[in-house]
């Protein structure tokens, strides 16, 4: 996530630099700035597609919008390889105010940052994994010339491992899946589930968007609206109005949603026979999820031919954690935690706590 505030602060500055140009007349080259709109435009519109769908972001496109409507003459003329050293009052107006926009919403943009936080930080490795298929025939990706379509992504979190005696121990802990609900993703769980690979347990998470589990647009009307709702990155933005505008509704899309965790766990389980060998042992993390829908899959994956199933871990048990469904949004979504009430942390200690519970939990259920 704070990959998201860096190409935020970015669109950002190129906003600034193009805009600043009005205070440098007598030098009729800075006007070539200008072609910084169109790039700041650009980069604005690829966040929301290699990022959520965010709020900040969200203004932050409006800005570079409003900031490339302003530059389009200038940047005819740079085309043209014409160079003005005056500007009309119009424009000069139009680029002060998105100046003091940008400053304000750079501030804006610093006090709601996310927590910083890499691989390297907890002692593991991440490898991310794109998926294909419904989930009766979830598996691998076959690549970009295969002509499948994407419909998940597989994170993998294991334990960096220097010394064959440490991972001789490892090498008997269960793998944990994990699967996110509408409102999240694995990134908003993400310090928690490193704390959990720093522990020695391999993590499996996913973020899955195949066709039987879609719910936000089941009910849309237009074939736009179906093919945005459920994707990628506007499926927990989609679902977080839909939950401070419709709320009771809500409440049933959030009961089908936990109807289809059985498919989800059991669908991910499969995976992790295929990645890790028949003989891996697994263990289940849910978030908000009705107990006898993870029961199911415990169920099927300890009856003949299968015996990998140890148990599960109810996150919500932990009465410290707050925020059921959206994951730690005090570290990765600080503007949604404020509006909840909650406070920026940068420690780690609810994660923290939360997955120390879960370990607990492994080695009671062993």
């Amino acid at each position: 996530m704070f990959d998201c505030f860096l190409a935020q602060m970015l669109v950002l500055i190129l906003i600034a630099v193009c805009s600043s140009r009005i205070f440098f007349l007598k030098k009729a080259r800075v006007d070539c700035f200008a072609a910084f709109s169109p790039v700041a435009l650009f980069v604005s519109i690829c966040i929301f597609f290699c990022f959520d769908f965010l709020p900040l972001s969200f203004l932050v496109f409006l800005l570079a919008l409003f900031v490339f409507f302003v530059n389009f003459r200038s940047v005819l003329r740079l085309s043209a390889r014409l160079f003005v050293d005056t500007y009309s009052v119009v424009f000069i107006i139009s680029t002060v105010i998105s100046l003091i926009l940008t400053i304000a919403l750079g501030a804006l943009i610093v006090i709601f940052r996310p927590v910083r936080y890499t691989e390297k930080d907890f002692n593991v490795t991440r490898r991310q994994i794109t998926l294909t298929g419904p989930c009766t025939n979830l598996r691998v990706h076959g690549g970009p010339l295969s002509g499948e379509r994407a419909t998940g992504t597989l994170f993998v979190y294991e334990p960096l491992v220097h010394d064959e005696i440490v991972a001789e121990i490892y090498k008997d802990n269960p793998v944990l899946i994990f699967a996110t609900g509408v409102r999240a993703t694995v990134q908003n769980y993400e310090s928690y589930l490193m704390l959990l690979a720093q522990k020695g347990y391999t993590v499996l998470a996913a973020d899955l968007y195949t066709d039987d589990l879609k719910l936000l647009s089941q009910n849309a009307k237009s074939t736009l609206a179906k093919a945005f709702l459920d994707s990628p990155f506007l499926r927990r933005f989609a679902a977080i109005q839909f939950e401070k505008l419709r709320p009771a509704e809500f409440e049933e899309l959030l009961a089908q949603e936990r109807s289809y965790a059985t498919k989800k766990y059991s669908a991910l389980t499969k995976c992790a026979l295929e990645l890790f060998g028949d003989d891996v042992k697994t263990f289940y993390i849910v978030d908000g999820i009705d107990f006898d829908s993870i029961y199911a899959v415990i169920d099927e994956f300890n009856t003949e031919p299968y015996a990998n199933a140890k148990g599960f871990f109810s996150m919500n048990r932990v009465p410290e954690y707050e925020t059921s469904g959206y994951g730690f949004i005090e570290q990765t979504d600080v503007l949604l935690a404020y509006q909840k009430g909650i406070a920026r942390e940068n420690k780690f200690f609810i994660p923290r706590y939360v997955a120390n519970k879960t370990i607990k939990a492994i080695e009671e259920q062993k």
